[in-house]
């Protein structure tokens, strides 16, 4: 497991290990299909976080040094997303991205983990509780995919097979740019920086193509035709959710929590889809709390 240096524009590493950005230093482990490139930090009790479309592990920069003073932390990007590879011919739907993540636990030792899924990761998360259920101890879902609310109408058309010569032409840091602006409350915090970060993994021609992959393997089959089974997890699940969700409705998150046994729903204020932007503080001290509740532990 070798640790790999991302150029993030140049940035200054400090002692934390974190770049003077917030951006990370990543590792790379190589599974069925390709490399998932990853962060680490912390010791404890492992948290495994997931994120979602159109992102990357660097979602989750302000969470993790929040998580690690308590967790051994893990950041994935997922196959085909951030640094991760992106396999022309390789299966990028939910399912196959459950097993993934499965295979990717295994290559860095981790034998269970509160798993936390933003968004499609979400949807990535459920599918690993039940179909690698050892290997979950909790389920934390932010602002997730469920039932059949999505894929959203931005990424859905993108199956369009006229797509393939529009985004040859098309600039990603404008249609990016509007999605965290209509998915974040603080719109202050979508710079070009941020916007030019989460674009970055998909630059040029083949980047571009790679992103449309992604948007094209987004099927909620994956989630919906298992919806009774996921409403029958007995694990613990907190859902958290961005009181103005432009994107997933809250009464998605509030339905889910509903159809489970042992799940918890609190809804973020000033929040919106992209809730590790808006309130990681918030989101890092719901977390702890969970994770550390004793009653919170499988049963």
């Amino acid at each position: 497991m070798a640790g790999v240096a991302f150029p993030y524009y140049g940035a200054l590493r400090n002692s934390s290990g974190m770049n003077e950005d917030g951006s990370m230093e990543k590792s790379r482990v190589v599974i069925r299909g390709g490399t998932i490139a990853h962060v680490r930090q912390g010791q404890g009790e492992p948290v495994l976080l997931i994120h979602g479309m159109p992102t990357s592990a660097y979602l989750w920069r302000h969470v993790i040094p929040l998580l690690a003073q308590d967790f051994a932390v893990y950041a994935l990007d997922l196959l085909g997303y951030g640094d991760s590879d992106k396999p022309p011919k390789v299966d990028l739907s939910l399912r196959a991205q459950a097993g993934y993540v499965a295979e990717f636990m295994k290559k860095v030792g981790l034998t269970h983990a509160t798993v936390v899924g933003h968004d499609i990761g979400g949807g990535v998360a459920q599918l690993l509780a039940l179909d690698r259920p050892e290997l979950v101890k909790r389920l934390v879902l932010l602002d997730t995919v469920a039932y059949d609310s999505w894929p959203v109408p931005e990424i859905d058309r993108l199956k369009d097979p006229a797509w393939d010569r529009i985004i040859e032409t098309i600039d990603l840091r404008d249609g990016f740019g509007k999605a965290l602006l209509r998915g974040t409350f603080h719109r202050d915090r979508v710079t070009d920086a941020l916007v030019a970060e989460y674009v970055r993994p998909f630059d040029g021609l083949q980047g571009k193509q790679a992103y449309l992959r992604c948007a094209r393997a987004l099927n909620n089959r994956d989630i919906l035709i298992r919806a009774a089974e996921i409403e029958q997890l007995p694990l613990p699940v907190l859902i958290l959710w961005g009181e103005t969700d432009n994107y997933q409705d809250v009464k998605v998150g509030q339905r889910l929590a509903d159809g489970l046994p042992a799940a918890r729903m609190v809804v973020v204020r000033e929040a919106g889809h992209f809730l590790p932007e808006d309130q990681p503080e918030e989101i890092a001290r719901l977390m702890r709390a969970f994770m550390q509740d004793r009653g919170s532990g499988r049963r």
